[in-house]
Formats: C-alpha cells, sequence, structure tokens
C-alpha cells in the first residue's frame, strides 16, 4: 500500500467515525402502527323497576285556586305564617328556592271555610316568579 492510499484509509476512517450511527433517511424508515384500542361503551346494569305506585301530578298554581285552605295544606304542607286581612287571609309558604302567597277569603253563608282566590309565587327576596310559578309550587308538594 502506498502512502497516498493509507493515507486516503485513514481520512475515511476517521470521516467514518465523526459521523454517528447510520440513520436511514424518513422515507426509508419503516413505521408499523397499530390501530388505537376500540372503546367499548361501559356496561349499565338493568334492573327491573320495582313496583311503585305512580307519582300524583304537581299540582298547578291555577289548580289550587278555589280550593279550600285545608285541601292547600294537605298537598303543599302547614303554611309558615297566617295574617288576617280584613274578612280575608294571606297565607305564606316558604321554602330556600320560592314563597308561595295564598290569599282565602270566606266561602258559604257563615264563612266558616275559607278557599283560595289568588296566588302568587315569589322570589326569597320578593319578586314575582312569573312563567316558573308551578316549578316553584312543585317544590313544596309532598311526595
Amino acid at each position: 500500500m502506498t502512502l497516498r492510499g493509507a493515507f486516503t484509509l485513514a481520512a475515511l476512517l476517521a470521516l467514518t467515525a465523526c459521523s454517528g450511527a447510520f440513520v436511514p433517511a424518513p422515507a426509508e424508515r419503516q413505521t408499523t402502527t397499530t390501530p388505537p384500542p376500540a372503546r367499548t361503551a361501559p356496561a349499565i346494569a338493568r334492573t327491573a323497576p320495582a313496583n311503585r305506585t305512580p307519582e300524583a301530578p304537581k299540582p298547578r298554581i291555577s289548580d289550587l285556586i278555589g280550593q279550600e285552605t285545608a285541601q292547600i295544606d294537605a298537598q303543599i304542607g302547614a303554611p309558615d305564617l297566617i295574617r288576617s286581612e280584613g274578612d280575608g287571609e294571606l297565607r305564606i309558604y316558604r321554602n330556600t328556592a320560592c314563597v308561595v302567597h295564598v290569599f282565602a277569603y270566606p266561602r258559604g253563608p257563615d264563612g266558616a271555610v275559607r278557599q283560595a282566590t289568588h296566588i302568587e309565587a315569589r322570589t326569597p327576596d320578593g319578586q314575582i316568579v312569573g312563567a316558573d310559578a308551578d316549578a316553584c309550587l312543585a317544590r313544596f308538594t309532598r311526595s
């Protein structure tokens, strides 16, 4: 081997030592992809419905108009306050979400029985509930 050949061989060896590991070009790389595991819905245990008696429909504000105060109390509980106003009375029912005002006046010749003539649903701070009045009343309904 000549000096020139030895020098060339040494230069090639030095260059290959500096180049690092051989990494194929992106086109040459072989990649394998595995599909992600299939998602399955969690199993839901189904139980047979218990023998329940159907729920009575919740009363609406309009259903209570004309009822005696005792009937209203049986449906939504005892009032928190009863205030006399002339011949009538104001009955106030409260919970954390709303307040129901029932205005009741005597019925019949002796006036012993009072019936609801007007009902309002309000927020605890006194604002009229409006369209959600029946939902407010449903919060009082006994199960």
